[in-house]
């Protein structure tokens, strides 16, 4: 009975987890003459080097996604050296945010009993996550990480979304090599 207790409980959390895992689309490329393996650093580059500045967006999340980054990163045995220090490989995000408004029209009959039709609007947003991994010297993009994903309604909860794109993106890296 007991057993029986945890297992419900433990596909119950699996879902859940899971539920924020099928929100997120993921695709990867990366640049297939490249030896990752050669990587054994990295340090995370200026988006102003390469003529981009940052978007509110990003500047919020910046606090968020270096540590999620770095983490993912040290994990897989690559050391974070400071941006003057010149890394292996030079790391860079951006994110976007887009915002629409959906409408959905209704018809149906009202309390007075007379049809009538109207809309209903709501307010989607969607973010957009770009992970460039660039060969510091050459200024050769090497790996791209693009994560899209509807956002939730609260600072935390999209706080959290990032963390766990972040970690979701970063399972394929580096990429294996294709026979």
């Amino acid at each position: 009975m007991m057993l029986h207790v945890h297992l419900k409980l433990l596909l119950l959390l699996l879902v859940l987890g899971c539920s924020a895992c099928a929100k997120l689309d993921i695709t990867t490329e990366h640049d297939g003459s490249t030896e990752f393996s050669q990587y054994r650093s990295f340090a995370f580059g200026d988006p102003t080097e390469i003529g981009d500045e940052r978007t509110p967006d990003e500047a919020m999340l910046r606090s968020y996604l270096e540590p999620a980054i770095a983490h993912e990163l040290i994990r897989k045995g690559l050391r974070r050296v400071g941006q003057n220090q010149g890394g292996d490989v030079a790391v860079y995000f951006w994110v976007n945010v887009d915002s629409a408004t959906q409408r959905t029209w209704r018809s149906a009959y009202g309390p007075s009993g007379a049809y009538g039709k109207a809309f209903e609007s709501q307010l989607e947003r969607n973010g957009t996550l770009v992970l460039d991994f660039v060969e510091p010297v050459q200024k050769q993009l090497v790996w791209r990480a693009t994560i899209q994903a509807p956002l939730e309604s609260t600072k935390e909860q999209n706080i959290d979304l990032a963390t766990e794109a972040v970690v979701r993106a970063l399972e394929h890296y580096p990429p294996t090599k294709r026979k």
